[in-house]
């Protein structure tokens, strides 16, 4: 699947939104992503980027067993 970031003027985004809900109802899969969603994932992969580089991660079944407890 492919991105898409899209700045228009509102009845743009409005007919672009409402072919997007026909693709939808066709069983297409689309997903939309607002700017507010688009920079919390963007910090959150910035800073797991900077943890790695730094070391500061842990293994995954270390994690989940202590998830566990």
């Amino acid at each position: 699947m492919q991105t898409l970031h899209l700045r228009a003027e509102n009845g743009v985004l409005e007919k672009v939104l409402e072919m997007l809900n026909q693709f939808s109802l066709k069983g297409e899969k689309i997903e939309i992503i607002d700017n507010l969603v688009y920079e919390n994932e963007r910090g959150m992969i910035l800073k797991a980027l900077s943890q790695e580089k730094k070391g500061e991660t842990i293994e995954h079944d270390i994690l989940w067993d202590e998830l566990l407890k």
